[in-house]
C-alpha cells in the first residue's frame, strides 16, 4: 500500500468509497482487488464474510495553486548571478527556461 488509506470500520464504510489494497477472507482468499469502488451489495458481501476493517483511499489535497509572480521572484533569486540577457551564458538561460516550465507547469513539447 503505498497510497495514503486508512483501516475504516465496515459500518463506517459507505458506497463510493475506493479501496486502497485488496480485501482477502480468513482463508486467503481475494474477495475485491485494489481500486476498488465499493457499492452497497459489496459492503453487505464482506460483512458475510467476516471482513470488519477496510483499507480506504484517503483523498489527497489538492496542490496549490500555481503563483506566477511568486516563481519569477524565486527564480530571479536563484540565478541572481547570471544576466537573463547575457547571449555568450546560453546554458544558463536553457536552465532557467527548463526550470521556469516545470515550476509553471507548461507543457513542454516532445
Amino acid at each position: 500500500m503505498s497510497a495514503p488509506y486508512q483501516l475504516t470500520p465496515l459500518a463506517e464504510t459507505r458506497p463510493g468509497m475506493v479501496l486502497s489494497d485488496v480485501v482477502r477472507d480468513g482463508k486467503g482468499n481475494v474477495l475485491l482487488a485494489q481500486g476498488i469502488v465499493l457499492t452497497e451489495s459489496m459492503l453487505a458481501s464482506l460483512g458475510r464474510h467476516g471482513i470488519d476493517l477496510l483499507p480506504i483511499l484517503q483523498a489527497v489535497p489538492a496542490p496549490p495553486p500555481v503563483d506566477p509572480a511568486a516563481i519569477q521572484a524565486r527564480l530571479d533569486h536563484l540565478f541572481r548571478k547570471h544576466d537573463r540577457d547575457d547571449l555568450a551564458d546560453w546554458a544558463t538561460g536553457i536552465l532557467r527556461r527548463y526550470v521556469e516550465d516545470y515550476r509553471l507547469q507548461r507543457e513542454v513539447g516532445a
